[in-house]
């Protein structure tokens, strides 16, 4: 028996990339070539198959049954072509990585702790790629993702960074101008509410740390609500009111002493963050060096943050 002949290995590659974009000018785009290339090395290798590999709508355009089969067996082939090609160039921990994060978790912790990761894994091309929706690690660009939650993600191995903390933050010369000594003088500061962890499911709202710091029939309804716990970090250290903050957002300007936290009484969520990984990827030299960085960040943040709860003071 005689194996047929290979179609083109640039129709394969045009046909993987609108397969995955669903897009001829996208595709066209991310291989520096023209639509029209890419439509004719398609059209040729529905002619060299015999199948019908895109239905095409006007506006639209979706992949048959035999398309879509054959879109994951060329994903993970091109894939594993590129994995080879690293091994030959000997760049085991060399290469590219992309991260996907929220643009929060990116600006208020991950960002200040990358010169560290550069510097250790210099080889290392890596690419933030931040969005608030979660990643998928099967249709987005991505090689790993950083997710909020109660872990049970499908399809990928989750390892546990640190769990989350909420309390009132805010600029230090706000807290002098109001006087406040207890928590029920906060009621004479505007109140800056954090909505963005109704994303994960549970939203601690600042009638819960009123109970939890023992203040009864304080009114929290009124104040500025924002669906970016950066930017409700931002109002606060502008002086624009006490923000229900998380640590792991907040602990760097309260280091600095751009914010305070003026009790010690904390909400401890059932939520973490996690490192997502493909499961078919996880041995990765790339993204096994990015995974143990991380872990080892994770585990000094979260150390330092029980210090701090521990004493009381930043």
């Amino acid at each position: 028996m005689v194996d047929k002949p290979l179609p083109p290995l640039t129709s394969l590659r045009a046909f993987e990339a609108a397969a995955r974009l669903l897009s001829f000018t996208r595709a066209a785009r991310e291989l520096h070539v023209t639509p029209a290339a890419i439509s004719h090395q398609i059209r040729g290798l529905e002619r060299h198959l015999g199948v019908e590999l895109f239905r095409r709508g006007a506006r639209r355009l979706t992949l048959t049954e035999s398309g879509q089969l054959a879109a994951v067996h060329l994903r993970e082939g091109f894939e594993r072509l590129a994995r080879g090609v690293g091994v030959l160039r000997g760049g085991e921990r060399s290469g590219h990585l992309t991260v996907g994060a929220t643009p929060s978790f990116a600006t208020r912790w991950l960002v200040p702790r990358l010169p560290r990761f550069v510097r250790r894994v210099p080889d290392i091309d890596l690419r933030l790629r931040t969005q608030t929706r979660p990643f998928d690690l099967d249709q987005d660009e991505i090689d790993v993702a950083i997710r909020f939650g109660r872990g049970g993600f499908d399809g990928a191995t989750a390892h546990a960074l640190f769990g989350e903390f909420v309390t009132p933050v805010a600029s230090p010369s706000l807290l002098r101008t109001h006087t406040v000594r207890r928590p029920a003088d906060l009621v004479r500061t505007p109140f800056i509410h954090d909505d963005s962890m109704r994303r994960a499911g549970r939203p601690p709202t600042w009638a819960e740390w009123f109970r939890a710091a023992g203040a009864r029939g304080i009114d929290t309804g009124g104040g500025l609500h924002f669906d970016d716990g950066h930017l409700a970090l931002q109002a606060a250290a502008a002086g624009q009111g006490v923000a229900l903050g998380r640590l792991a957002y907040a602990a760097g300007d309260l280091t600095t002493g751009a914010l305070r936290a003026p009790f010690p009484q904390v909400i401890e969520l059932d939520l973490h963050y996690y490192l997502l990984m493909p499961d078919s990827r996880i041995g990765e030299p790339v993204i096994v060096a990015f995974r143990d960085w991380l872990l080892a960040e994770a585990t000094r943040f979260q150390r330092t943050v029980r210090q701090h709860l521990a004493t009381g003071r930043w």
